[in-house]
């Protein structure tokens, strides 16, 4: 009897060690399993700022991805002070939303309430509604396009003022606060030349050139007074010291002042 209840106990002592977990070498990882990097693309650098924002609110609608350069998203978004601008975006500004947008380049501009923006290549703005003030920094020489359904403004060293109405059939304003603005209608070749507060209003299908006309002292004095692109702003338009010295008819202040 003792003899099988020993053998019983060593039985049941070898099959233990039989069940005993074995230890697994865990097998080298394969190619299939090793993660793949994710590349990255080099983020473009911005050209322009929003600089400041008188009211709002103005949105802007960006790119897509580095990949989309010249798509523009559908979504907008909500413009912050110093927030970078590219090549393809669109600025907005809605209802009596006013901004200031400054290149890297010195070109800036304002733009008013209900107005519509695309930063194009070349130093080219497309207004396709609403108004806009845009300038050089004093002492630089860029040449700057303002284009619009009708006709495209350009400036170098200059200010210039671009209203489009509500009904284009009114016309398209082009006005030089400051220096010499050129003017081409989109079906001519031949260029229109404006001075210091003098304008011109482009209306669709023209077939001949717009007359200029040019403000009286008076005139030009009040509506310096009243524009709020020139005295709305927290900040004084750089060229403004430039313009307080000019009467209309002058391209600088270092010409004489024209006859009446």
């Amino acid at each position: 009897m003792k003899r099988s209840w020993l053998m019983l106990v060593v039985a049941i002592a070898l099959l233990g060690c039989d069940t005993q977990p074995t230890a697994t070498v865990p097998s080298p990882p394969t190619a299939s399993s090793t993660p793949t990097p994710t590349p990255t693309v080099a983020k473009e650098e911005a050209i322009a700022k929003v600089s400041l924002i008188e009211e709002n609110p103005v949105f802007v609608r960006t790119k897509q991805t580095p990949e989309q350069k010249s798509t523009p998203s559908k979504d907008e978004i909500a413009a912050k002070v110093g927030m970078g601008l590219h090549l393809a975006d669109i600025v907005r500004t809605q209802g009596k939303a006013r901004t200031q947008v400054d290149f890297n380049n010195g070109v800036a501009f304002r733009i008013g309430g209900d107005s519509v923006l695309e930063i194009q290549p070349q130093n080219r703005l497309h207004l396709t509604s609403g108004e806009m003030i845009t300038w050089v920094q004093p002492g630089l020489k860029v040449p700057t396009e303002i284009s619009t359904p009708l006709a495209t403004a350009s400036i170098q060293g200059t200010t210039a003022y671009v209203e489009i109405p509500k009904d284009i059939n009114q016309g398209i304003r082009f006005f030089s606060w400051e220096g010499t603005v050129s003017v081409r209608l989109a079906n001519q070749s031949q260029e229109i030349i404006l001075l210091t507060g003098e304008e011109v209003i482009v209306k669709p299908n023209s077939t001949i050139l717009p007359k200029v006309r040019r403000l009286g002292l008076k005139e030009w004095t009040e509506r310096s007074k009243k524009s709020r692109f020139l005295r709305s702003f927290n900040a004084p338009l750089p060229t403004q010291s430039i313009i307080d010295k000019l009467v209309p008819g002058q391209a600088s202040p270092d010409q004489a002042t024209p006859a009446k």
